[in-house]
């Protein structure tokens, strides 16, 4: 057996029968670069448990309801998977479980062995939540199943390469070790809404969404933050940004790409499959979210129960000391709004 902290050698997956894929994460400031001989040995862990995982799923019938969480970065989609992760009774990614993205079965068994409760804390830093109990994005198991070396977006051609039926057994063996729907926040499924309905129909969304203005300035604030300034990219990428555009425009481009891209699967999924909610809504009333949110999946499957609805209004998060980048933000918006427009591409006003 290798050591803990050596490479691993490319073991099957846990759902593909394939070699993991290395993820390119690009440089990160300090205080969000991760430690190497951890993740070597997270790796190995996850080398070592996938095979074992892979050949105790069962086939079973989609019997549940599954929601993910879509939106563009600083949206509000964390606060919105914290408030869903707490006050429903459903099955979601905790800080534990993402440790073993190629055997979550198994981490989700671990984490109810462990009676760990649903967390109640809404703090977060730049989508990164810190008790063991709070939700994680999951990143590498999304990476994973939707082939994303990166955050960048992939081709038409990308889609029809994956197996989405792989994934579908996955997330009903999920289900069935939680006993309860599941609810996700993968980032990158925004550009596959649709065929995740189609492999899974009793799938549903709940869209966040922010002002364009304070999801830009936010992801400014992300950029020096988390690479260090604002030249360095954070987040998703859509299609279509060169890499010599102004930091200013670039967020901007980033925010309304991504918006297109979600609002033109909403307009086809329709209502029935994709809720929307706005960032504002949220805050002041996140108990009135919550029963939505149960109702929207009571129409896919059996709705989850209501654990809290005593949750307190929240206070919407400024983009604080982004002030000096306002007015160029405004004048990026407008610029993008034009060239998508040049392209046929709708946009929200």
């Amino acid at each position: 057996m290798p050591h803990p902290s050596a490479p691993a050698s490319g073991p099957d997956d846990a759902s593909h029968g394939r070699a993991f894929r290395p993820r390119i994460d690009p440089p990160l400031a300090p205080g969000f670069a991760k430690d190497p001989a951890g993740e070597r040995f997270i790796e190995w862990l996850n080398a070592t448990l996938a095979p074992a995982e892979r050949e105790q799923h069962a086939d079973l019938p989609e019997t549940r309801p599954t929601l993910h969480i879509v939106g563009a970065p600083r949206s509000g989609t964390t606060l919105l998977y914290q408030v869903v992760a707490g006050a429903l009774d459903v099955g979601y990614i905790d800080n534990l479980v993402a440790a073993f993205w190629a055997a979550p079965v198994t981490g989700l068994r671990l984490s109810r062995k462990l009676g760990l409760e649903p967390a109640r804390s809404f703090g977060s830093q730049f989508g990164r939540t810190h008790d063991v109990a709070e939700p994680h994005e999951f990143g590498y198991f999304w990476n994973h199943h939707l082939a994303y070396p990166d955050l960048a977006e992939r081709g038409p051609a990308h889609e029809t390469a994956l197996d989405w039926d792989g994934l579908r057994r996955v997330i009903v063996n999920m289900a069935e070790a939680r006993g309860a729907a599941m609810v996700f926040k993968p980032m990158l499924l925004i550009w596959h809404m649709r065929a995740m309905a189609r492999a899974m129909p009793r799938t549903c969304f709940v869209w966040i969404h922010r002002e364009a203005r304070d999801t830009a300035l936010s992801l400014l604030r992300m950029r020096i933050a988390v690479r260090g300034g604002i030249e360095g990219w954070a987040s998703l990428r859509p299609a279509g940004i060169a890499d010599d555009a102004d930091p200013w425009y670039q967020v901007a481009a980033q925010v309304l790409r991504l918006e297109s891209t979600i609002a033109a699967a909403a307009a086809e999924l329709g209502p029935e499959v994709v809720m929307d909610v706005h960032y504002d809504e949220l805050c002041a009333d996140p108990n009135g979210v919550v029963a939505r949110v149960a109702g929207l999946m009571g129409r896919h499957g059996p709705a989850p129960a209501v654990l809290a609805r005593d949750l307190e209004p929240f206070t919407p998060g400024p983009s604080r000391g982004m002030e000096e980048h306002a007015e160029r933000v405004d004048d990026a918006l407008v610029r993008v709004r034009a060239d998508l427009a040049a392209q046929g591409v709708a946009v929200g006003a």
